[in-house]
């Protein structure tokens, strides 16, 4: 599953053009997402040289012992705090509070 950030001028575009997002997303509206860590490759020394190990599952979190051989491919954050609203609930909240 993605989550990926959209902002709000861009969600309805985003919704209707992503295959993903199948027409209709559940939007994470998050108060408080604080970065946890990363997924990557955990890197190591070989006989041929500096190579790659493995791919870890889950994702490895920061100050794991391992980051400092490990290459990042994207960060990952915890939603804590958050609600669940469809688009529409979302973007009609908007022109609410906008003035």
């Amino acid at each position: 599953m993605s989550a990926d950030p959209v902002c709000a001028r861009h969600l309805r575009t985003a919704a209707q053009l992503c295959p993903h997002l199948d027409g209709h997303p559940t939007v994470f509206l998050a108060q408080s997402a604080p970065l946890y860590g990363t997924t990557g490759t955990l890197y190591g020394l070989g006989a041929d040289g500096v190579q790659p190990v493995t791919q870890p599952e889950p994702p490895l979190p920061y100050r794991h012992p391992d980051t400092g051989c490990f290459l990042a491919s994207q960060q990952i954050r915890r939603l804590h705090t958050y609600r669940i609203l469809k688009v529409d609930a979302l973007l009609h909240q908007l022109r609410t509070h906008s003035g």
